[in-house]
């Protein structure tokens, strides 16, 4: 395939989604995806930001077409130059990488693009579990969270109720690891979160996704609980509250029975309203 200077992909690519020629549209992102690293090999990162802008927008259009190959594959490629620029340390192009990948993940479920939406995710948690060996700052906690729960909703939207699933497990690892930590207000907001997804998912009547949801805050209640995070622990006790009367409203068939077997293993560990039992 030959290779595209960077305004020739740039031009290439996006006229090439009006065509819906998906051929060209891959070979403009190869282009831009080897120009990208050339960049990151020269440790030039503002020059990398630039280009994986435009890969941006390219991507983006595609997903709008409902060109999901292309979708997944800027994802996956995306995914690939995050972990080149995590061996060398260039978080802000981690950062943009990420905040890219998030909303090409929502775009994707917006247009019921459900492979699209699962691949997004998961690369997501992948660059979670490999960018940074130290602790993430509260603003990069903030925006793996949201940029998920922003997918979760255009799933839940989309009638999408597996990849609602799959996105509600990288939201129950993100709240579970920032539990374990100690931070408990993100863990705070990381529950919240997980509830407003699962007041959508009842409203859909997604019964499986409902339970998942409940387990993945009494997991991460567990953990605040064992880091004397109370109000992060109280918070899942209401939030696993919260989601049982959403269950039962509309008469769910299995996830009022999960939740309140979640509530009864949290109240029997100990979590109260007036402080952790030993």
């Amino acid at each position: 395939m030959i290779t595209l200077n960077e305004a020739e992909a740039v031009n290439i690519g996006l006229s090439s989604v009006e065509e819906r020629d998906e051929s060209r549209v891959f070979q403009a992102l190869d282009s831009l995806t080897g120009i990208t690293e050339g960049f990151l090999s020269d440790n030039e990162e503002a020059d990398a930001i630039r280009v994986i802008l435009s890969i941006s927008d390219i991507s983006q259009a595609a997903a709008q077409e409902r060109m999901e190959l292309v979708a997944i594959n800027s994802v996956l490629a995306l995914g690939k130059l995050a972990r080149t620029a995590a061996k060398k340390g260039y978080r802000s192009f981690i950062y943009k990488t990420v905040t890219i990948i998030g909303k090409l993940g929502r775009i994707s479920a917006s247009n019921s693009l459900e492979a699209g939406s699962k691949v997004a995710a998961s690369t997501l948690m992948e660059i979670w579990n490999l960018s940074y060996p130290e602790k993430k700052n509260t603003e990069e906690i903030i925006v793996f969270s949201l940029l998920l729960k922003d997918m979760g909703s255009a799933a839940a939207a989309g009638d999408m109720e597996e990849a609602l699933l799959n996105i509600v497990t990288c939201m129950g690892e993100i709240g579970k690891k920032i539990a374990s930590e100690g931070l408990e207000t993100e863990t705070i907001n990381s529950i919240i979160l997980l509830e407003e997804i699962g007041k959508l998912a009842a409203e859909k009547y997604f019964d499986e996704a409902v339970s998942s949801i409940a387990l993945s805050i009494e997991d991460t209640g567990r953990l605040a609980l064992k880091k004397g995070l109370l109000e992060a622990a109280l918070q899942s006790q209401w939030g696993l509250e919260t989601i049982k009367v959403q269950a039962e409203e509309k008469a769910l068939t299995n996830s009022p029975i999960v939740v309140e077997m979640a509530l009864d293993n949290f109240r029997s560990i100990g979590a109260t309203e007036t402080g952790i039992k030993e």
